[in-house]
């Protein structure tokens, strides 16, 4: 096709649709690209909101199953103790609560607490909290500063447990 057609034809299709309606087109292809653009930024803001509900979800069921083992290890201590653990009279010396001390506890062995003592022992600031963690079949004891938080022992019970 020779050029001086090529340029009758597109004479006649501007002269058929207008400035105006190639105006219009190129609009419309702006608003397109900008539409799709907003649309792909949702998209992403709604698979964000997902992921960031799907974590509190899991943090959610980790600080329910906490509570629920706090609540079943203080069910099942000595029901002739005046204390609620062994070695609370000795709390008021502590700066890491029992509560801080079991997470610091969990988080370094994982598992259920079978058993928890506050103690003066040798070692770190003298004071520390005691915790038997069953992971298993085996039985490990944890043992937490109660002045610093510090982890003092996150060995295996032996055969004759403290």
């Amino acid at each position: 096709m020779k050029s001086s057609v090529k340029i009758s034809l597109i004479a006649a299709a501007l002269a058929t649709i207008g400035i105006g309606g190639i105006a219009k087109m190129v609009s419309a292809s702006s608003l397109n690209t900008s539409l799709m653009a907003v649309a792909q930024q949702k998209v992403e803001s709604r698979t964000n909101k997902a992921k960031e509900l799907a974590q509190l979800q899991a943090l959610a069921k980790i600080s329910a199953s906490q509570a629920q083992q706090t609540a079943e290890t203080a069910q099942g201590n000595k029901a002739n103790s005046i204390y609620a653990y062994t070695g609370e009279e000795l709390a008021k010396h502590a700066k890491v609560s029992l509560l801080e001390a079991r997470k610091i506890a969990l988080k370094a062995h994982p598992g259920k607490i079978v058993d928890e003592e506050l103690e003066n022992e040798s070692g770190g600031s003298g004071l520390r909290y005691s915790f038997d963690i069953k992971q298993g079949a085996k039985t490990y004891e944890v043992g937490v500063d109660a002045k610093t938080g510090k982890v003092l022992e996150n060995a295996s019970e032996g055969k004759k447990p403290d």
